[in-house]
């Protein structure tokens, strides 16, 4: 691996990247899937833990030298469990911010302080306003660009932008939720680069056509590994993929940093839409309720892995909350079953009225 820099891993959207870039360090989301992974993290955890997890342990046990640190939030169980086991088992130090359930933002703000103290010392820099600034507008730009490809992908394909973008130059009528995952790759892995260099090279080849006459769907439930793009495109057989509220994909998009300061950082962080763990969620629900009507949603799409309890537990009542029709799709990242799945997203495409 030649990262040209050490690695600090972090987990979790409610993490700043602009803090752990400004210690100048490479910041790297760790969202793993690989099935070798998997394996290999399962000797270190229970076989029924999250197939996230595992994997995200494999990879750490693999690449352990290439990171400075590892930066967690408390959130589910076993996502804590991975930092546990990286504690017990590497020289890799751990920093984990207490993520509170219900709605205390006093918490969050004293736990980014003390994020702060430790990630300078850990760098031996200071965070300056200057060098906050300096990451603010770095961070917030490549985001307002990944913004602008996330709305060209709710346009219909006939209305989507031909002219390159600023950024991302290649950008054409075959935009797809496939290509946008791997703009959001580069950016979880910290690198600043342009969507030609982040284009799958067979990407015109898996996707037959435009999304012309395809069912409008939402995307929700767990995080999209690195390695699960193949999801994205047995959707997008039969399916319009035109806005998402997934980890890996667009959820980080909706963090915004209007005040370029430490507070800035802070609202903008834990004012994001939240988590459905977050307790009460209602806040949740209201937000995917208004981007489902504002997106001319048919139907929604709610992918979950294996033992994402906080989705599984929610399933009975989005179906109710958002009164569209939706498909169900559990995985434990094997991908063995595709026969079985393209079938189902035929079915439900069908069901919804594709042309």
């Amino acid at each position: 691996m030649d990262w040209g820099t050490k690695l600090i891993g972090y987990t979790c959207s409610y993490i700043p990247v602009e803090l752990l870039s400004a210690t100048g360090f490479q910041p790297y989301r760790l969202l793993h899937g690989d099935r070798n992974l998997l394996i290999e993290g399962e000797k270190l955890v229970r076989v029924d833990a999250c197939p996230l997890v595992k994997a995200n342990l494999g990879y750490l046990m693999q690449n352990q030298k290439e990171f400075v640190a590892l930066v967690g939030s408390t959130g589910c169980d076993l996502a804590r469990r991975l930092f546990d086991v990286v504690m017990d088992l590497t020289p890799i130090p751990v920093y984990l911010i207490h993520n509170p359930r219900t709605d205390n933002p006093e918490i969050f703000n004293e736990e980014i302080d003390w994020l702060c103290g430790q990630l300078e010392n850990l760098s031996g820099k200071r965070f300056t306003q200057n060098l906050l600034v300096e990451e603010i507008e770095k961070w917030e730009g490549y985001r307002q660009s990944l913004r602008t490809v996330s709305q060209m992908l709710s346009l219909p394909p006939t209305a989507r932008a031909i002219t390159p973008h600023p950024t991302f130059t290649s950008l054409d009528q075959k935009l797809s939720a496939q290509f946008f995952h791997q703009l959001c790759i580069n950016y979880h892995k910290g690198k600043m680069i342009t969507g030609d260099e982040g284009k799958n090279d067979d990407q015109d080849k898996k996707i037959p056509g435009s999304n012309t006459g395809k069912p409008r769907v939402y995307l929700l439930g767990s995080p999209i590994p690195y390695e699960a793009n193949l999801i994205l495109q047995l959707l997008e057989r039969d399916l319009s993929i035109v806005g998402d509220f997934n980890c890996g994909l667009s959820r980080f998009l909706n963090i915004e940093i209007k005040e370029k300061n430490l507070d800035g950082i802070k609202s903008a962080y834990y004012h994001q839409p939240p988590c459905p763990f977050k307790r009460p969620n209602q806040h949740f629900y209201e937000w995917i309720s208004e981007e489902l009507k504002r997106l001319n949603c048919s139907g929604i799409v709610v992918w979950t892995l294996d033992y994402c309890d906080h989705y599984e537990f929610e399933l009975s009542r989005m179906e109710r909350k958002f009164g569209l029709p939706v498909l169900r799709i559990r995985s434990d990242l094997s991908f063995q079953n595709i026969a079985q799945t393209k079938l189902r997203i035929g079915s439900f495409a069908e069901m919804l009225g594709a042309e």
